[in-house]
């Protein structure tokens, strides 16, 4: 196995992936609001 999976055990890199599809969908949360923001400024 590569050294990067035993350097770093299971559950890091299980939580490295979620934070990294965290931070992806906060992104497109925001972006989303941005949208919505310009296209229906009244609400």
């Amino acid at each position: 196995p590569p050294a990067s999976s035993s350097s770093a055990p299971v559950e890091a890199q299980c939580a490295l992936q979620l934070r990294r599809i965290g931070d992806k969908w906060d992104l497109r949360q925001k972006i989303l609001n941005l949208l919505t923001k310009l296209f229906f400024p009244e609400t």
